[in-house]
């Protein structure tokens, strides 16, 4: 048995899914427990416990199963207004780089799927560079000098992956019956989409190349070339982008530094959003490095979204409103796009459009976004446009950066120029 046999992702496929519903029914069982009152025990407490027990049972579980649960869960840990707070700081640890798979596991990979290392490469760091749920990331040089970045898929994940996926798209919908404060199976649909994605490394490159296009007159975003003739299967290929983790670069950077970076990172969004409609849908932390200048690099596109025109409009319809400070017409655009609360009230849609209103927001952004998780777990939304899944995970993602870091830069001018920009 070679390498890559004797590490994969552990398990059998049917030993991993019975751990994946397990996990799943352990976690419900003490959530219905709670309908059984217990004398002299107090119900907020056994909610609590409830909440810190499954938190911990499902975190144990995504570390131990990696793959597609460990996506899943590092996709709801950026959506604070799904779950309790216990489970997204339990599961924000998974955003953190997990233990990568030994040298001669990635290389039997590479070497199965685009031939010899030593002949592919004049240099070629083992130690990896990044590893990820579904691949590691190796940093290689080319013989003719120039650094490239190879990620290369864990073994087994395309046989495993796309089963287990399903398996929680499945177990969400069975959750959404008696859980009726999210709109669960279109939220699972797009991840399932997402995640298959993630593992179509040609639908990865055309992306690649189609944001690298888009943001060709952009010089403080940095997007890879991708090099196609070493990238085949599971191995893809790119220019090696420089910078460090946006999240740890932060922590040590000075203010002036840290507004900039979200600056970029803010207004490149606004650009995909209101300009491209085409979105980087994955804001995960070491997908963005932050480079000296400062400069941001783009890496990972296996999520990406595309905007039908008509939903683009929509949107800029509601930044155009938000920019007049207009919350009554930014609510109807939301309702018209499809956005529902549980209560059904359009005065509830205030709180999401706090997203596309920027008056309150830049006088105290923190409570403005302690305010929104607050009412979106209060009165949340029930029924999104699919198409805008992965749109609202970014918009809350960055909101919340912006709230922590609290700029002294204006978003309207930022909305103001893309929307110029849009036409």
């Amino acid at each position: 048995m070679d390498a890559a046999e004797e590490w994969a992702l552990p398990g059998s496929q049917l030993a991993r899914r019975a751990r994946l519903w397990t996990t799943a029914a352990r976690v419900g069982a003490r959530y219905a427990a709670l309908r059984v009152p217990l004398p002299g025990a107090d119900p907020a407490d056994r909610l609590q416990q409830a909440h810190d027990a499954g938190a911990r049972d499902l975190h144990a579980a995504a570390v131990e199963l990696r793959g597609g649960f460990l996506k899943l869960g590092q996709f709801v840990s950026a959506r604070p207004d799904l779950l309790p707070d216990v489970y997204v700081e339990e599961l924000s640890k998974l955003q953190d780089r997990v233990p990568p798979a030994p040298a001669s596991v990635m290389r039997a990979v590479i070497e199965a799927d685009v031939g010899p290392i030593d002949e592919l490469f004049c240099e070629f760091d083992y130690d990896s560079a990044s590893a990820a749920s579904l691949a590691q990331v190796h940093r290689a040089t080319r013989s003719d000098g120039r650094p490239v970045a190879v990620k290369a898929q864990y073994p087994r994940v395309g046989q495993i992956v796309p089963d287990e996926i399903a398996d929680g798209t499945r177990i969400m919908g069975l959750i959404s019956k008696v859980v009726h404060h999210v709109d669960l199976p279109t939220i699972a649909k797009a991840l399932e989409q997402t995640v298959l994605s993630e593992l179509d490394y040609e639908n990865e490159a055309r992306n690649i190349e189609r944001f690298r296009d888009n943001f060709r007159d952009e010089p403080q975003v940095e997007v890879p070339s991708v090099h196609h003739d070493l990238s085949r299967g599971r191995v893809l290929v790119m220019d090696w982008v420089e910078g460090e983790n946006l999240a740890r670069a932060l922590i040590g950077a000075d203010h002036a530094t840290a507004e900039e970076a979200a600056r970029i990172l803010v207004d490149s969004y606004l650009k995909q959003i209101l300009v491209d409609g085409f979105l980087h849908a994955d804001p995960h932390p070491g997908n963005f490095l932050l480079h000296p200048g400062p400069r941001l690099g783009f890496v990972d596109f296996g999520a990406c979204s595309a905007l039908s025109a008509e939903t683009r409009e929509s949107i800029r319809a509601l930044y155009r409103a938000g920019l007049r400070n207009d919350l009554p017409l930014v609510v109807e655009a939301l309702d018209a796009l499809g956005f529902k609360t549980r209560s059904g009230r359009l005065d509830a849609l205030v709180n999401w459009a706090q997203l596309f209103s920027f008056d309150d927001v830049e006088e105290d952004r923190d409570s403005a976004w302690a305010g929104l998780i607050t009412a979106a777990r209060q009165d949340p939304l029930v029924t999104i446009p699919e198409e805008l899944i992965m749109l609202g995970r970014v918009l809350i993602v960055q909101t919340g950066l912006v709230a922590r870091i609290g700029p002294s830069w204006s978003m309207e001018e930022l909305v103001d120029k893309r929307l110029a920009d849009a036409g």
